[in-house]
């Protein structure tokens, strides 16, 4: 009997350690794959900010060469003293995308926030509809939204044209089903209560409704930011004037120069000046990733 149970006992002790090894092995694997990615993924990024460092010819260079060995502020220089105003366009794509995203964090935070907690007769149609607007390219619809705010004369003023440029993005079907997606989590006891206190539907919203609905807005306003600071077909369509062209728009201005008779790129001013309008981009990544994940992943959680 004694021998049966120390038996028993060893062979459970075994199959805990190889339980245990392959569960080791399993994360370390994971792990491997998962830094093989992140430096697959980080390789644009570095090889964009290496490159505005290096001059036209090692930039062009055959094989590459992966780190500068005659770094150069050259490409910087030119960016900043140059016959453009880079930090006009700079302001520009900051004012463009803020403003983008506080119109689509507000209209999409109401239109959301009625979808998930109002009914009314159509309303699942009518959000079927505005989804579906998702499926159009955005191709097809520059035509008519250029001909839209030129009929509005938008474009005929510096404050008209930030608002044009903000204007197609107002209506975002995924905003919009980000924020009821996660507006149907919240109970409809706390919006009960909050009538029998007496508290009128704008209360209810402002008080109760976008303070719990912040993880989602906040993820919303990356994407938001991130699209709007990366719209250059139609940025490039409603600035009239090069003052008024934004950071990605004036990058591909300025980078093809005349050389021998020819138009060509200049890869280092062009990699200085992605660097340049990355920076900003980064920098409000950080400063809300901390509601991006819970946005996204408690949104998803009742449909």
């Amino acid at each position: 009997m004694t021998t049966t149970t120390t038996t028993v006992g060893k062979s459970d002790e075994k199959a805990y350690h190889r339980g245990l090894w392959s569960s080791r092995l399993g994360r370390l694997f994971s792990y491997l794959v998962l830094t093989v990615l992140a430096i697959i993924f980080l390789m644009p990024l570095y090889w964009m900010v290496t490159g505005s460092f290096k001059l036209q010819t090692i930039t062009m260079a055959v094989p590459p060469e992966f780190f500068p060995s005659k770094p150069t502020l050259g490409n910087w220089t030119n960016l900043f003293t140059g016959p453009w105003p880079a930090w006009r366009w700079l302001l520009n794509s900051i004012i463009v995308s803020m403003l983008t995203v506080v119109l689509v964090v507000i209209v999409a935070a109401m239109t959301g926030y009625g979808f998930a907690k109002k009914r009314f007769p159509g309303s699942n149609v009518l959000f079927f509809i505005l989804l579906s607007t998702m499926f159009l390219p955005t191709q097809v619809m520059l035509i008519p939204l250029f001909l839209l705010v030129s009929g509005l004369h938008l474009t005929s003023t510096v404050p008209g044209t930030y608002l044009a440029m903000a204007l197609p993005m107002l209506s975002s079907p995924f905003g919009v089903f980000l924020v009821k997606q996660f507006a149907s989590t919240i109970p409809d006891e706390l919006f009960d209560a909050a009538k029998l206190d007496g508290a009128s539907e704008w209360q209810m919203f402002t008080r109760i409704a976008v303070p719990l609905l912040a993880p989602a807005l906040a993820a919303l306003a990356i994407f938001t930011f991130n699209l709007a600071w990366n719209y250059f077909m139609w940025h490039l369509l409603v600035a009239t004037d090069k003052s008024m062209y934004t950071i990605p728009v004036g990058v591909s201005f300025i980078t093809r120069v005349p050389a021998y008779g020819k138009v060509t790129q200049d890869i280092g001013l062009m990699m200085a000046g992605g660097t340049f309008g990355a920076f900003f981009m980064l920098v409000f990544f950080l400063a809300f990733q901390q509601y991006f994940v819970k946005g996204i992943t408690l949104g998803a959680v009742k449909g």
